[in-house]
């Protein structure tokens, strides 16, 4: 049974559970974010309470009729809407913690839901631990969670920002001291060079202006 369909504050405590899974993959499991989403541990406490029932499992209930039978539910045109949003619940929760992909049972769960076995009678073959990753990853996005390309690209400059703030005055230190040896580096350059151009033969002019130009002949003397 269920007492109400689900609020947003149920489904932001269950996206605040920082654990996937807390044990064996089971309707008994407490601060199981599956469990809570699933709808056998209350969305007020994560603690499991199988008899009622919560998140995904309340709005079968509610709906009735062949919604609410676990053998004819996909038959009902809500079932996709329903679970097309569970899943956005579940990639929010993703892209909010970032799990490993060891967090993914390895063993223990029920039959065919462990991170290595295949999702059956689906083909191509999957395994479960396929899945578990951004539906970005995947190729597809929903539109209530597209973020704008300025956030992204903020959030990319995010990290470098913070750690440059915390070593800016060694960087201001560093282009101070960098331009102060610059500066040093080219006088004493030009320096050279201007000595350098006053005493040498070799850059001397071709023609002097004293010089006879029409006596001045192409001729060898050979």
């Amino acid at each position: 049974s269920f007492q109400e369909l689900p609020s947003s504050a149920d489904v932001e405590f269950c996206l605040s559970l920082t654990q996937y899974e807390s044990g064996s993959m089971d309707k008994m499991a407490n601060y199981s974010f599956r469990n809570t989403l699933e709808g056998f541990a209350d969305p007020q406490t994560a603690i499991s309470n199988p008899a009622q029932s919560g998140l995904h499992n309340a709005l079968h209930i509610y709906m009735n009729g062949s919604m609410s039978q676990v053998q004819g539910s996909a038959n009902d045109p809500i079932f996709v809407l329903h679970h097309a949003f569970v899943d956005s619940i579940f990639e929010r929760w993703l892209r909010r913690h970032r799990p490993m992909l060891e967090v993914y049972p390895a063993a223990n769960a029920p039959i065919g839901h462990n991170r290595e076995n295949y999702m059956v009678p689906f083909i191509p073959l999957y395994r479960n631990g396929e899945f578990f990753k951004s539906s970005r990853d995947l190729g597809y996005d929903y539109e209530y969670l597209q973020e704008p390309a300025l956030q992204s690209f903020q959030d990319f400059l995010t990290p470098y920002l913070q750690q440059a703030r915390q070593i800016w005055a060694w960087l201001v230190g560093a282009a101070v001291f960098g331009g102060i040896v610059t500066a040093v580096l080219t006088g004493l350059i030009r320096a050279c060079q201007k000595k350098k151009g006053g005493t040498s033969s070799e850059i001397q002019p071709l023609l002097i202006e004293s010089e006879d130009y029409n006596n001045v002949t192409y001729q060898s003397n050979f």
